[in-house]
Order: structure tokens, then sequence, then C-alpha cells
């Protein structure tokens, strides 16, 4: 049945009265809003600057330690905030239980930004072996230990498909005997041109408890928690997260730190990991084994570099 004009235009009245008595005052408020706002400007509390420790000693390889200074968390960071951060007129000084020292050599290297690391030239890493490091600078002096625990060897290796092109790449190690492991695992992929570095969640606790072989997966970092300049022009931008091309090579350092190392490293990562999701909220802080100061001073053991592919 149609509906003649006239009631049709009665019908439409009350339709249009509603509409336009919620329209006027929504639009009331928004102009009201709008010539209220005001520029806020936060103001920064005093901030005294920390020197960061960021080093490690490894079996059969010299000490690398990165020194920097913290930064007020409303800094602005670029190329030049950055390079004025670091610290290159520290003096770093090395000692061991074996009775060794040695002050750090500044070293220039290209491969990392800004460029500079301070190095041992004369000790190197040794299994079971406590070493020190003291940092003075900026009116600051920093202390710290770490140890190198006995390494592991890696009893197996298997890699698991998630497609018929990709997948996780999977090693296992004995559990102990009788003290709990504590691993940091690197690695490198051929594929991907990259340095060695730490996976995704990279540090991991072996319980004596566990029997048999303990198997471990890696997963593999995205391109943005490396920091690379453009992320997504890598090999491995528009995979999966986590996974592996499966014709892939990779090379793998599975390394032991100590307990201490351990709770340094795992709030950091949790940290990153926290910070490349949205949708997280990490209230805890970072740990750190420096004294008078921030960062970690890291002991790593391992025997070999497992070369992993298909």
């Amino acid at each position: 049945m149609v509906l003649p004009l006239h009631i049709l235009k009665l019908r439409r009245h009350p339709v249009i009265f509603n509409v336009t008595k919620f329209l006027l005052p929504i639009a009331l408020i928004s102009i009201t809003i709008l010539s209220c706002r005001k520029e806020v400007e936060l103001e920064q509390p005093a901030y005294q600057q920390k020197m960061v420790v960021d080093g490690y000693i490894e079996t059969g390889q010299p000490a690398h330690v990165f020194l920097t200074m913290s930064s007020p968390f409303l800094t602005h960071y670029d190329s030049v905030s950055i390079r004025a951060s670091f610290l290159n007129y520290a003096k770093i000084t090395l000692s061991s239980s074996l009775g060794e020292e040695e002050v750090l050599t500044l070293f220039r290297e290209n491969s990392f930004f800004p460029p500079y690391v301070y190095k041992s030239v004369h000790i190197k890493g040794e299994e079971g072996v406590q070493y020190q490091i003291k940092v003075e600078g900026m009116g600051q002096i920093l202390k710290a230990e770490t140890t190198i625990p006995p390494a592991v060897e890696i009893v197996g290796t298997r890699f698991v498909e998630i497609s018929d092109t990709t997948g996780f790449w999977e090693f296992a190690i004995d559990a102990p005997d009788r003290e709990s492991l504590y691993l940091f695992t690197r690695v490198k992929s051929s594929y991907a041109e990259e340095n060695f570095h730490p996976s995704f969640n990279p540090v991991s606790l072996v319980k004596a408890s566990q029997s048999g072989p303990v198997w471990h997966r890696l997963l593999r970092t995205s391109e943005f928690g490396l920091y690379l300049r453009d992320a997504e022009s890598t090999f491995y931008g528009m995979y999966e997260q986590f996974e592996y091309d499966r014709r892939d090579t990779l090379k793998l350092i599975v390394g032991t730190i100590d307990s201490a190392s351990y709770r340094v490293l795992e709030s950091l990562f949790a940290d990153r990991a926290n910070h490349e999701n949205p949708f997280a909220f990490n209230g805890n802080t970072i740990e750190t084994n420096i004294e008078g100061g921030i960062g970690r001073w890291t002991g790593v053991g391992f025997k070999e570099v497992a070369v992993l592919f298909n």
C-alpha cells in the first residue's frame, strides 16, 4: 500500500525535530571545547645523569664495554644527542680472580653507532674465573663483577615446519645434574645478512629437576627490535613474526651466564618485548648489577658456534 503524500510529511516531522534536538547541543559543546583549548607544557623535574654500562666478557674473547650517559624521559633523540651521550674519556680497569689487571683501550668500530667501544687487549675470558670492572668518569665511580660459568654442549637440533617454506629451529642441551643453568642465546641469519644478536627472549632457566634433553625454540627477533634504519626492506620484512625461512642458514651461540646476569638480562629483554607490543603493560623496573650506576656486566661461557641448515 502506498501512503498519501500528506501522511508521509506528517511522519517526517518528529524525526527532523528529534535530530535537531540532539545535534544542536553537541555542536554547542564542540564549539565551547575548541574555543577553550590551551597549550600544555610539561615541566620535567631536575634530573641527574648516571653512567650506563653495557659490558660483557666471553670465553676466549676480550672484554667489551660500551659507556654512555643516561638521559631524561623527554629528551629529543637524534644522531647528535646520541653521540653526545657516549663517554670516550673514562678510565675502565678490568681485573680478575687470577690476579690479572688491565686498563681497557678505546677502539673505533663502524659496525654500530656511536662507533666506540672499550676493549681489553691482554685479558681474555676464562671459564670459572671472576671478573671485576671499575669505571671512573664524570666524577663518578662504578663497580661490577661477574663470572664466566662452565659452558654447555648442544646435543641436538631440529627444524619444526609451520608452512612449506617457514618454521622454527630448536636446540637441545642436557639437563644439569645439580645447580640450575642460565642460558643466553644469540643467533645470526645468512639470509638477513646480520651480525650475531640475541634471539627473541634469549635468556632461559634450566632447572636440575628437569630430565632428559631440554629443548629450546629459537624465535627470530623482529627487524624493528634490531633498530635497523630500514627494517621493512630486509629479507624477513614481510615474514610472519618469529619464523625463519627453512632455506636459511643460521649460526647459533648458546652461552651460559650467572644468576645475577640472568636477572638483569631477563628484565631488559622483557622491557624491550613490551615496547614492541602496544597492548602490553610493564610495571617492572629494569634490573642492574652495576654498583653506583645503571646497566649490566655479563660473563658468558660457550664452547662452539653451531651451524643450522636443512
